[in-house]
């Protein structure tokens, strides 16, 4: 029987795979033939290749479902704050600035690489969807309850640099909005799934780093 989990693990490498793909194609045409490329051009393009690798490499060896958010609400806020950034990129042209394409390029790399960072930590309890699979104890989860989320908002800043406009800064701030509201979607299912949720979130913060705070436990995002 196709379960729901089966059928969105498909969707999600497929379009994982092929996102990768078109992330690597400037890599080999730098390899092959284009040496202008700065080498923070090609990191932070090699960073995102690898990252999205990762999200397929998590999303097929990821846990089973112990619990997963009801209704349409939480999916399409997963699906926006997933790809609305993606699509910004598209509709927005790249500033003609040297100097901002360099900071951006700064911003997204942190983005990216501390994204993987915490990815990596997050293994197979890994979803895009607001799923409970497996409370993670350590890294990155035990200084703030999303850590996923703040490295994500350095990329975002960093798309706003690169392609700033004041439709940029209107898909920003909706994707904000969208991930905040995806967060306290997860937190709903993890509190219904784990007990000692609860308990975790009193003593970590959700997303703002308490750095002298006690480290705590959890599981997505």
């Amino acid at each position: 029987m196709l379960t729901e989990d089966f059928l969105g693990r498909i969707a999600i490498v497929f379009v994982m795979t092929i996102l990768a793909v078109f992330s690597a194609i400037p890599l080999l045409v730098y390899f092959r033939q284009d040496t202008s490329a700065s080498s923070l051009a090609v990191a932070t393009q090699a960073a995102a290749t690898v990252f999205l690798l990762l999200q397929v490499l998590m999303t097929v060896s990821r846990l089973p479902p112990k619990g997963t958010a009801r209704g349409i609400e939480p999916r399409i806020t997963s699906v926006a704050g997933t790809f609305l950034m993606l699509v910004a990129m598209l509709l927005t042209p790249a500033l003609d600035s040297e100097a901002a394409q360099v900071t951006a390029l700064g911003l997204i790399f942190i983005g990216t690489t501390s994204s993987f960072v915490c990815l990596y930590w997050l293994g197979r309890s890994f979803s895009l969807m607001a799923t409970a699979r497996r409370l993670v104890t350590t890294g990155p989860y035990s200084i703030v309850r999303h850590p996923l989320y703040i490295c994500e908002a350095i990329f975002i800043i960093g798309t706003v640099v690169s392609h700033f406009s004041m439709l940029m800064m209107v898909i920003a701030s909706l994707q904000f909005l969208l991930q905040y509201r995806r967060a306290k979607n997860e937190e709903a299912i993890l509190r219904q799934t784990f007990p000692e949720y609860n308990d975790y979130a009193r003593r970590v913060p959700m997303l703002l780093p308490r750095f002298l705070g006690r480290t705590g436990i959890n599981p997505s995002g």
